[in-house]
């Protein structure tokens, strides 16, 4: 699990130093590593995967699990999440005013403060506090389906779930076309990679001690849906629809999702290669601080970045995003290490059923 965040955290870097660079292309006897590479892009969309199954895998157990529980599945997120987030927050609020002296400080406060960055984005100290708002949208759905499994039937309120939220999605693009724009990074459109999560925790939990038979060849299926829902999303796909495009999003975010909780679900039984890939050390560290990883790359790698154009300027290809990924990693691994013990670990249930 904690190889997989950092896959995640490290893809989401990566594609961000790659991208301030202009996105470079670099190619080995015609084949393009970068676009392969690009993949990390989608670090969200695995975290996301991650975040659906950590929540069922860890809550499910608790069989009692009624509305008097809600409340404080909420407070014991908010207390894990909010002081590494907040500080964050904080920070990049102070950069933003340096920046622009005009920016609305009270607002931005305020959104920040409800995990509302993926709503107000003209509000928002720093464009990848988006994903913390759809990861609160989850945490208020989650609940109805730990309170009802036990009720009605974990496949009823599961599929019950998934098809209100399928309807209004395909609703508002129907409605809205391009205006849906504004609801592509929220719950309704991200919630099946969550759901394919769920359904990863959910097989471990049932059939703990099922043996796939083909696993590798099972394992680059799934890397390949992976891709076909990366497809899904690339421009070439989006512009064959003028006013609905956001249909093949949504397919497009869904199909990740399938990917990578495959990927996920077969990482975690594996007791041989993807263990010794995933499990090692240092990979397992990086997935462990994560959180804090994500929250403070944006700076890291914004502050070496402007260094490394100073010195190279902008037209240095592939080497410059590779260095700034290098370095920027580096010093990330401290930093978020300094950031979890402070602002992570002394506020964490230890039993998170409890």
């Amino acid at each position: 699990m904690d190889g997989l965040r950092a896959i995640a955290a490290l893809g989401v870097l990566w594609i961000h130093c790659w991208a301030s660079y202009g996105a470079p292309r670099f190619a080995v006897k015609g084949f393009d590593i970068t676009s392969v590479l690009a993949l990390g892009g989608n670090g969200v969309d695995l975290f996301f995967v991650i975040s659906g199954f950590c929540m069922y895998y860890f809550y499910v157990r608790n069989k009692t699990f009624n509305y008097a529980d809600f409340g404080r599945f909420i407070k014991q997120r908010w207390i894990r999440l909010s002081p590494a987030f907040y500080s964050a927050c904080v920070v990049y609020i102070g950069i933003r005013l340096y920046d622009n002296p005009s920016f609305n400080l009270t607002k931005s406060a305020v959104s920040s403060l409800f995990y509302l960055n993926g709503i107000f984005y003209e509000y928002t100290p720093q464009s990848i506090l988006w994903s913390l708002t759809a990861e609160w949208q989850f945490y208020l759905i989650v609940p109805f389906l730990l309170i009802y499994q036990n009720r009605v039937g974990f496949a009823w309120v599961f599929g019950t779930i998934g098809l209100i939220i399928l309807f209004l999605a395909v609703i508002s693009v129907l409605l809205l076309k391009s205006k849906s724009d504004l609801l592509t990074n929220q719950i309704i459109f991200r919630y099946f990679q969550f759901m394919w999560g769920i359904l990863a925790a959910r097989l471990i939990l049932v059939f703990p001690q099922y043996h796939l038979k083909y696993r590798p060849l099972i394992f680059l299926g799934f890397v390949l849906i992976t891709y076909v829902g990366r497809i899904c999303i690339s421009n070439s796909v989006l512009n064959l629809s003028v006013h609905y495009y956001n249909l093949f999003k949504l397919l497009g975010f869904s199909i990740m999702g399938l990917g990578f909780s495959g990927i996920l679900y077969l990482t975690l039984t594996s007791q041989r290669l993807l263990k010794v890939l995933l499990g090692n050390a240092l990979i397992s560290f990086i997935g462990r601080v994560s959180f804090s990883f994500y929250l403070w790359h944006a700076l890291v790698h914004a502050i070496i970045g402007t260094y490394l154009i100073k010195k190279f300027g902008n037209g240095a290809g592939i080497i410059v995003p590779v260095i700034n990924f290098t370095v920027s990693t580096i010093v990330l691994i401290p930093l978020s290490t300094l950031s979890f013990r402070l602002l992570e670990k002394p506020f964490m249930a230890r039993k998170p059923n409890k």
